[in-house]
């Protein structure tokens, strides 16, 4: 296009240079209309490239700027990624470090059942030839108790729940100089529980499972019992190595399970000394038939806590009025009874017909009945949804013994109703024919779901629940019932 520009421009040119004015006239007006066409089209396409060129600047630009705002927009959302996943490790961090430092500082205990695991060997603990000196002022917590008037009366009968050949007879220190001149002759004081000192732990045979230091003391004042845990004695070390244990004691006053007291837990020990007291509300009126349990357990290192023995102290047995020290031997679990003996009952759970049969077969060890020709025991079951009785039915009437037996089998409809939200209240009931007389409740247990049960009772429900159309049988343990 410049090109024929440039010869419209000559011919221009050279038309004004002739002669002739006509001619010269004509020629100058076409030259000069191809000189203005010409002129426009170069105009026209120089503009048209020019917009193309900057239309594709423009998109180019366009292009660049959608991927640096999209490289952007990832590198943002990257970092606040990153940002929210280190604040996330950083919080986890401070959680584990925080429960770990309440672990070593708190004595709360949770409770669960595994097997014991094994720990890295440590060393042997050296065996002590005595047990460290009682504090002084273990006894007589309670002065106020000391000097009270009156305390309720207790009937002990003959048997004992833990025998005391170990302990039984040991003469004091004390006595040992005057011993010739009482020859032929019974000392009472070497049949009375002795105070827990060095020279007596000597003489003391070994203990299988270990053996408990507490005393006991009753404040009429204020309807309060003390209870002071002391120490505790020759535990059996933890795997073959015999290794430390963190030992703690949980105290029950029984009926009440759910109620307890804890002691702290004692580091790398098999000989743990604690001197704490912890404090029980009982009238007077309720004590005869009140139980202390003391229950020492091992924490390992996931915080899971092992059984290693139990003892039964019945209130009336021991004098509430000295708050001597006293020591029993522990048992496992598998050897502790109840005070107020066991029931034997079996459960069968049908789903097909919605039903369950609850058969009643015998009791035992009901060492606190009394037994003569007029009284009779019978046992009453009641089906409870919630805590509302649904129905109640008894069995026969046998005669009072130790182990009456009664063999008979209820059943109980389910239908309409959530099977877990159903429990079995059953109880072993006493009575006389005499005119004036009522029933007694001796002693009671609840089988059901977790919402009313724990332990073995809870045990033998699931049990039921899992063995559909079999018949679960099992022990259950009497508690004496709580009068409202």
């Amino acid at each position: 296009m410049p090109q024929t520009f440039r010869i419209h421009f000559f011919r221009l040119r050279r038309a004004l240079r002739q002669n002739n004015p006509g001619d010269q006239r004509v020629s100058l007006d076409q030259n000069w209309c191809r000189l203005s066409l010409s002129l426009s089209l170069s105009l026209s396409l120089s503009l048209q490239r020019q917009s193309l060129c900057f239309n594709h600047r423009a998109i180019c630009l366009t292009d660049n700027q959608v991927l640096v705002t999209i490289g952007c927009v990832a590198g943002i959302i990257s970092f606040i990624v990153f940002i929210v996943f280190v604040l996330m490790v950083c919080r986890s961090w401070k959680k584990r470090r925080k429960r770990k430092s309440e672990w070593d500082e708190s004595n709360y205990i949770l409770e669960s059942k595994s097997a014991p695991i094994s720990r890295n060997p440590s060393p042997r603990p050296v065996k002590r030839k005595s047990c460290p000196d009682v504090s002084p002022d273990v006894r007589g917590i309670v002065v106020r108790s000391l000097t009270i008037d009156k305390v309720p009366e207790f009937s002990l009968p003959p048997e004992r729940i833990q025998p005391r050949g170990g302990y039984e007879g040991i003469p004091s220190p004390t006595n040992q100089h005057t011993a010739h001149s009482f020859v032929g002759h019974v000392q009472p004081d070497l049949y009375k529980y002795s105070h827990c000192s060095d020279e007596d732990s000597l003489c003391l045979a070994p203990s299988e499972y270990g053996r408990l230091w507490f005393s006991v003391l009753y404040d009429v004042a204020v309807e309060q019992i003390h209870v002071t845990l002391v120490k505790v004695r020759e535990l059996p070390g933890r795997g073959r190595d015999n290794s430390y244990r963190d030992p703690f004691v949980k105290i029950f006053l029984l009926p009440e399970e759910r109620s307890c007291r804890v002691s702290k837990v004692r580091r790398k020990t098999l000989s743990p000394v604690y001197n704490e007291t912890f404090t029980f509300q009982v009238s007077p009126d309720n004590l005869k038939n009140r139980v202390l349990r003391f229950s020492v357990y091992d924490v390992d290192k996931r915080r899971v806590r092992h059984s290693m023995g139990h003892i039964l102290v019945p209130l009336q047995d021991i004098d509430l009025t000295k708050g001597d020290v006293m020591y029993r031997d522990l048992e496992p679990n598998s050897q502790v009874h109840s005070v107020m003996g066991e029931i034997n009952i079996g459960l069968c759970y049908m789903p097909s017909i919605e039903k369950i049969k609850v058969v009643i077969i015998k009791a035992r060890n009901l060492r606190q009945i009394e037994i003569d020709q007029n009284r009779h025991v019978f046992v009453r079951l009641q089906m409870l949804h919630g805590h509302k009785v649904c129905k109640t039915k008894n069995t026969m009437h046998q005669k009072a013994s130790t182990e009456p037996t009664f063999n008979e089998s209820f059943s109980f409809s389910m239908s309409g109703r959530i099977v877990d939200t159903c429990s079995f209240e059953i109880s072993l009931i006493t009575s006389t024919k005499t005119p004036f007389s009522h029933d007694e409740i001796y002693g009671k247990t609840v089988i059901g779901s977790f919402m009313f049960a724990r332990g073995d009772e809870l045990l033998h429900w699931q049990e039921m629940m899992n063995q559909p159309r079999s018949s679960v049988v099992k022990w259950h343990q009497l508690s004496v019932a709580t009068h409202h």
